[in-house]
């Protein structure tokens, strides 16, 4: 994989909050996060390791220059929403 590009999932995980929960017991405020959307173009880079196993990698667009090969750009969209049972 590309040196620029980080496995997909790794930006995954980045992408999720530190924390669900924020609370001021003193002003006796507690908020959840109960749903976030994000959405961004990317650039994909797949190759098979060793093993044969497939990993994709992924960075924002590194330039947006017009050039005579030019990369594809995917556009990501990544939503999470608190299920009823995820108390």
């Amino acid at each position: 994989m590309d040196e620029a590009f980080i496995p997909l999932h790794a930006l995954v995980l980045a992408m999720l909050p530190a924390i669900d929960e924020y609370v001021d017991d003193e002003a006796g405020v507690r908020a959840y996060i109960t749903r976030y959307h994000i959405e961004s173009p990317i650039e994909l880079d797949v190759t098979t390791d060793a093993e044969g196993a497939q990993r994709i990698g992924t960075t924002p667009p590194l330039y947006y220059v017009d050039t005579s090969l030019r990369p594809s750009y995917h556009q990501m969209r990544f939503t999470v929403e608190r299920g009823a049972g995820d108390d």
